[in-house]
């Protein structure tokens, strides 16, 4: 009886250990529902920068990004969009990796991957969204209008209108309140990138900087062509004609200083602004096709250029004449 009794209280304890440890299980099991269900997100992925940025923005990042190093690289910011994994080149993602781990949809930003569709719609649900110029054929599209309905849009997928709203709004107070600080400055401007000592990118319409120029209410000086990517190469020959402010775009894939050595040697030391001395060089941080966060990048490094400038000027012609005061008093 005494064995039978030990195999007995034995028999218990081993079952209050089993009822203990699925009672702790299940509790983990719960509690982690529970946090999934708090912090569910739509697992999206996408190849298109502007997209991205504007998931990031709104509080709901992609779980994967064609390209994210590349991206990192142009916002000049290591770990820019955070828990993202990168699905190889932007060009070249690495759809093996995407169909082991697949997710709700795929964003892509046509023409660019369209070939690519058949592969992707065996992966997940494609979904297309159509930006800057590829938007529409209509010359008078406000790019700007087509930009805050992809906030809208990528709200709505990832179930939190709330969030894009609140970050359109945002946007638009910030680039209201730029508008007003800006004023007063000349409002022509032309936005150039510097490729070698004979040729250069100018910017427009189909790009961020022209979207920007727009919105902030000033004016490009380019009148020229451009191409649907809102930018074309031309000669320095093509410059030399326009005398307004000049905004060098410095990229991160330029050499250290490269826009300003090229402003010192050769024919572009001519122009008539960089004689002047009516420039600036802003250091690119932003993608040039990208949605509402590029567009404040650009804006700000842009309006901090503009009205530094404009300070600068209102300082010294006060001291000056402070000093044609003085000078009348002695």
């Amino acid at each position: 009886m005494k064995y039978q009794n030990g195999t007995f209280y034995r028999s218990i304890r081993h079952k209050r250990i089993a009822l203990s440890a699925t009672l702790l299980i299940g509790l983990l099991i719960s509690n982690l529902l529970m946090a999934s269900d708090e912090n569910s997100e739509v697992p999206l992925a996408t190849f298109d920068f502007a997209i991205a940025e504007t998931l990031n923005a709104i509080g709901h990042p992609p779980m994967f990004l064609a390209g994210l190093k590349g991206y990192e690289t142009y916002s000049r910011q290591s770990d820019v969009i955070p828990n993202t994994t990168n699905l190889g080149y932007r060009h070249l993602p690495n759809l093996e990796l995407l169909a082991g781990h697949p997710p709700e949809n795929i964003l892509i930003s046509p023409p660019a991957h369209t070939s690519l569709l058949p592969r992707l719609s065996e992966i997940a649900d494609v979904k297309e969204y159509l930006l800057y110029n590829f938007s529409k054929s209509d010359d008078a599209l406000n790019h700007w209008e087509v930009v805050e309905e992809l906030t809208r849009q990528l709200g709505t997928l990832v179930n939190d209108s709330a969030a894009s709203e609140q970050y359109i709004e945002k946007t638009n107070n910030h680039f209201d309140d730029l508008k007003r600080k800006l004023n007063n400055t000349d409002p022509s401007l032309l936005i150039v990138q510097l490729m070698d000592e004979r040729h250069a990118r100018v910017f427009g319409k189909g790009s961020v900087e022209g979207m920007v120029l727009n919105r902030l209410g000033l004016q490009n000086a380019w009148q020229g062509d451009l191409g649907q990517w809102g930018m074309t190469t031309v000669s320095a020959t093509s410059l030399f004609s326009i005398n307004t402010k000049m905004i060098f775009l410095e990229t991160p894939y330029d050499p250290p200083g490269g826009q300003r050595k090229l402003l010192t040697d050769g024919q572009w030391r001519h122009l008539p602004s960089v004689r002047e001395g009516n420039y600036k060089i802003i250091p690119t941080n932003y993608w040039s096709w990208g949605g509402l966060p590029a567009a404040q990048q650009f804006a700000d490094s842009l309006a901090n250029q503009l009205i530094g400038n404009e300070v600068d000027a209102q300082v010294a012609y006060s001291v000056q004449n402070h000093h044609e005061e003085n000078a009348d008093i002695h």
